[in-house]
Protein backbone atom coordinates (compact mmCIF):
# COMPACT_ATOMS: atom_id res chain seq x y z
CA UNK A 1 0.00 0.00 0.00
CA UNK A 2 1.10 3.51 0.62
CA UNK A 3 2.04 6.02 2.93
CA UNK A 4 -0.37 9.72 2.44
CA UNK A 5 0.71 13.10 3.26
CA UNK A 6 -1.00 14.45 6.56
CA UNK A 7 -2.61 17.54 5.80
CA UNK A 8 -1.03 19.84 8.74
CA UNK A 9 -3.51 22.33 10.46
CA UNK A 10 -4.03 25.72 8.39
CA UNK A 11 -5.13 23.62 5.66
CA UNK A 12 -8.73 24.13 4.62
CA UNK A 13 -9.53 20.42 4.20
CA UNK A 14 -9.82 19.93 7.74
CA UNK A 15 -12.28 22.50 8.43
CA UNK A 16 -14.79 20.89 5.60
CA UNK A 17 -17.23 18.10 6.49
CA UNK A 18 -16.58 14.89 4.74
CA UNK A 19 -18.91 13.09 2.61
CA UNK A 20 -20.98 9.72 3.11
CA UNK A 21 -19.44 6.68 1.71
CA UNK A 22 -22.39 4.72 -0.75
CA UNK A 23 -20.62 1.93 -1.13
CA UNK A 24 -17.44 -0.03 0.62
CA UNK A 25 -15.89 -0.28 -3.35
CA UNK A 26 -12.20 -1.56 -3.96
CA UNK A 27 -11.20 2.17 -3.81
CA UNK A 28 -12.42 2.88 -0.77
CA UNK A 29 -10.50 -0.25 0.59
CA UNK A 30 -7.29 0.90 -1.11
CA UNK A 31 -7.85 3.93 0.74
CA UNK A 32 -8.48 2.28 4.40
CA UNK A 33 -5.68 0.09 3.69
CA UNK A 34 -3.26 3.57 2.94
CA UNK A 35 -4.60 4.80 6.50
CA UNK A 36 -3.51 2.28 8.25
CA UNK A 37 -0.23 2.34 6.65
CA UNK A 38 -0.37 6.27 7.33
CA UNK A 39 -1.32 6.12 10.66
CA UNK A 40 1.43 3.73 11.26
CA UNK A 41 4.25 5.46 9.74
CA UNK A 42 3.51 8.81 11.79
CA UNK A 43 3.09 6.96 15.00
CA UNK A 44 -0.56 7.62 15.38
CA UNK A 45 -3.36 5.71 17.24
CA UNK A 46 -6.40 7.42 14.92
CA UNK A 47 -6.48 9.03 11.54
CA UNK A 48 -9.27 10.20 9.67
CA UNK A 49 -9.90 10.56 6.04
CA UNK A 50 -9.90 14.77 5.56
CA UNK A 51 -6.10 14.09 7.70
CA UNK A 52 -4.78 12.64 3.87
CA UNK A 53 -6.99 15.51 2.02
CA UNK A 54 -9.88 12.74 1.14
CA UNK A 55 -13.34 14.27 2.11
CA UNK A 56 -14.91 10.94 2.78
CA UNK A 57 -16.58 9.73 6.36
CA UNK A 58 -13.99 7.38 6.92
CA UNK A 59 -11.59 6.70 10.14
CA UNK A 60 -9.47 4.32 11.02
CA UNK A 61 -7.80 3.31 14.85
CA UNK A 62 -5.40 1.22 16.66
CA UNK A 63 -5.87 1.73 20.13
CA UNK A 64 -4.31 -1.52 21.47
CA UNK A 65 -1.95 -1.42 24.21
CA UNK A 66 0.31 -4.34 25.66
CA UNK A 67 -2.01 -4.17 28.75
CA UNK A 68 -4.89 -4.07 26.34
CA UNK A 69 -4.62 -5.20 23.28
CA UNK A 70 -7.24 -4.02 20.73
CA UNK A 71 -7.73 -5.05 16.42
CA UNK A 72 -7.56 -2.28 14.53
CA UNK A 73 -10.96 -0.98 13.47
CA UNK A 74 -12.34 0.73 10.65
CA UNK A 75 -15.35 3.44 11.03
CA UNK A 76 -17.18 4.53 7.89
CA UNK A 77 -20.06 6.97 8.19
CA UNK A 78 -20.07 6.80 12.21
CA UNK A 79 -22.64 8.89 14.07
CA UNK A 80 -22.57 9.26 18.15
CA UNK A 81 -26.15 8.19 19.26
CA UNK A 82 -25.17 8.97 22.76
CA UNK A 83 -22.58 10.12 25.46
CA UNK A 84 -22.32 10.55 28.74
CA UNK A 85 -20.43 12.13 31.27
CA UNK A 86 -17.03 14.40 30.85
CA UNK A 87 -13.06 14.24 31.34
CA UNK A 88 -10.18 16.21 30.34
CA UNK A 89 -8.39 14.47 28.57
CA UNK A 90 -4.46 15.19 27.21
CA UNK A 91 -4.23 14.70 23.14
CA UNK A 92 -2.44 15.43 20.30
CA UNK A 93 -2.76 15.10 16.53
CA UNK A 94 -1.04 13.98 13.69
CA UNK A 95 -2.20 16.97 11.81
CA UNK A 96 -1.03 19.02 14.88
CA UNK A 97 2.39 17.82 14.86
CA UNK A 98 4.53 18.03 18.60
CA UNK A 99 1.20 19.64 19.93
CA UNK A 100 -0.72 18.04 22.85
CA UNK A 101 -2.96 20.49 25.26
CA UNK A 102 -6.17 19.11 27.51
CA UNK A 103 -9.36 19.34 25.82
CA UNK A 104 -13.27 18.51 27.33
CA UNK A 105 -14.53 14.69 25.92
CA UNK A 106 -16.91 12.83 26.87
CA UNK A 107 -16.95 9.69 29.25
CA UNK A 108 -18.68 7.32 27.00
CA UNK A 109 -20.09 7.24 23.57
CA UNK A 110 -21.67 4.96 21.58
CA UNK A 111 -21.45 5.03 18.09
CA UNK A 112 -23.34 3.22 15.11
CA UNK A 113 -20.72 2.86 12.14
CA UNK A 114 -20.20 0.53 8.89
CA UNK A 115 -17.73 -1.41 8.87
CA UNK A 116 -14.95 -2.65 5.93
CA UNK A 117 -17.34 -4.88 4.76
CA UNK A 118 -20.37 -2.52 4.66
CA UNK A 119 -21.78 -4.21 7.96
CA UNK A 120 -23.59 -1.83 10.36
CA UNK A 121 -22.15 -2.35 13.68
CA UNK A 122 -22.94 -0.47 17.18
CA UNK A 123 -20.07 0.03 19.90
CA UNK A 124 -20.48 1.56 23.71
CA UNK A 125 -16.79 2.73 24.86
CA UNK A 126 -16.81 3.89 28.59
CA UNK A 127 -14.20 4.97 30.92
CA UNK A 128 -12.31 8.23 29.30
CA UNK A 129 -10.23 5.29 27.56
CA UNK A 130 -8.06 6.15 24.52
CA UNK A 131 -10.72 4.24 22.37
CA UNK A 132 -13.25 6.28 23.95
CA UNK A 133 -11.39 9.80 23.47
CA UNK A 134 -9.91 8.76 20.10
CA UNK A 135 -13.74 8.24 18.80
CA UNK A 136 -14.72 11.32 19.35
CA UNK A 137 -11.42 12.96 18.42
CA UNK A 138 -11.29 11.51 14.96
CA UNK A 139 -15.51 11.78 14.58
CA UNK A 140 -14.64 16.09 14.97
CA UNK A 141 -12.63 15.53 12.09
CA UNK A 142 -15.35 14.24 10.29
CA UNK A 143 -17.03 17.22 10.64
CA UNK A 144 -14.59 19.51 10.26
CA UNK A 145 -13.72 19.96 14.09
CA UNK A 146 -10.63 19.81 15.68
CA UNK A 147 -9.32 18.96 18.74
CA UNK A 148 -8.36 22.58 19.94
CA UNK A 149 -11.62 23.62 19.33
CA UNK A 150 -12.55 21.94 22.67
CA UNK A 151 -9.30 23.39 24.55
CA UNK A 152 -9.17 24.13 28.18
CA UNK A 153 -6.36 26.51 27.89
CA UNK A 154 -6.09 28.30 25.17
CA UNK A 155 -3.03 30.89 25.49
CA UNK A 156 -0.43 27.66 26.65
CA UNK A 157 -2.29 26.07 22.91
CA UNK A 158 -1.29 28.99 21.09
CA UNK A 159 1.89 29.17 22.64
CA UNK A 160 2.49 25.70 21.74
CA UNK A 161 1.20 26.71 18.16
CA UNK A 162 3.43 29.17 17.33
CA UNK A 163 6.86 27.00 18.74
CA UNK A 164 5.80 24.21 16.14
CA UNK A 165 5.20 26.89 13.26
CA UNK A 166 1.67 26.53 13.23
CA UNK A 167 -1.44 29.25 13.01
CA UNK A 168 -3.29 30.48 16.21
CA UNK A 169 -6.60 28.61 17.78
CA UNK A 170 -9.66 30.15 15.29
CA UNK A 171 -11.47 32.18 18.51
CA UNK A 172 -14.68 31.29 16.37
CA UNK A 173 -14.29 27.86 16.58
CA UNK A 174 -13.59 27.16 20.07
CA UNK A 175 -16.95 24.80 21.04
CA UNK A 176 -18.86 25.91 23.64
CA UNK A 177 -20.38 22.88 25.80
CA UNK A 178 -22.63 23.33 28.51
CA UNK A 179 -23.45 19.99 29.15
CA UNK A 180 -19.53 19.22 29.03
CA UNK A 181 -18.62 22.22 31.64
CA UNK A 182 -21.69 21.18 33.66
CA UNK A 183 -20.23 17.81 34.12
CA UNK A 184 -16.70 18.73 34.87
CA UNK A 185 -17.39 21.53 37.19
CA UNK A 186 -16.54 18.88 40.14
CA UNK A 187 -12.96 18.39 38.42
CA UNK A 188 -9.80 19.92 39.41
CA UNK A 189 -8.42 21.81 36.30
Amino acid sequence: MAVLKVVNYGEPVLRKEAEKVTKVSSKIQKLVADMFDTMYAYDGCGLAAPQVGELKRIFVLDCGTDENPLPQMVFINPVIIKKDGAIISREGCLSFPGVYTDVKRYQSVTVRYMDLKGKTQTMTVQEGTLLCRAIQHEMDHLNGVLFVDHVIDRFSTDQQLAEHKLPPIEPDKILTEPDLDEALAGVAL
